[in-house]
């Protein structure tokens, strides 16, 4: 993914935004299904992990 860069007083033509909000709600999409994955492995992880009984 490149990079955008906005000088002061740049505006984008219709289609342009139409394209950048597309590209940036499909990168949302991507990075949220990650975030799942992630939290999905973490929670397997964790739950097999048993806590050690404290001996008094």
């Amino acid at each position: 993914m490149g990079f955008i860069k906005f000088a002061k007083g740049t505006s984008l033509s219709d289609k342009d935004r139409k394209a950048l909000q597309k590209l940036l709600t499909d990168e949302r999409k991507t990075l949220q299904a990650a975030v799942k994955e992630i939290d999905a492995a973490l929670k397997v992880v964790g739950g097999s992990k048993k806590k050690a009984k404290k001996k008094t």
